[in-house]
């Protein structure tokens, strides 16, 4: 299956899929790769910061404008998602 047929199934998914998607992919290019994914080691207040900064640059680029309904959105996103094996 080429890239070009996964597309559009992709973009098909609901957003927090598409997260979860990268994530395992993420994943697994590391470990192929010999890489770790995680985090060194910050104290607290230096990632509050850093979260600040993140969220004020999203808000002057009216990063979450697409979404219409916030309140629909986060239910959305929250839903529980069928573990594969656990039907």
């Amino acid at each position: 299956m080429s890239i070009s047929t996964l597309l559009p199934l992709v973009e098909a998914l609901p957003p927090a899929e598409k997260f979860q998607l990268i994530q395992i992919l993420l994943t697994s290019l590391a470990q192929e790769e010999g890489f770790s994914l995680q985090m060194p080691e910050q104290s607290t207040e230096n990632q509050g910061q850093q979260m600040a900064s993140i969220l004020q640059r999203m808000a002057d680029r009216n990063a979450l404008s697409h979404i219409a309904d916030p309140v629909a959105w986060q239910q959305e996103i929250r839903q529980d998602r069928v573990l594969i094996g656990r039907e």
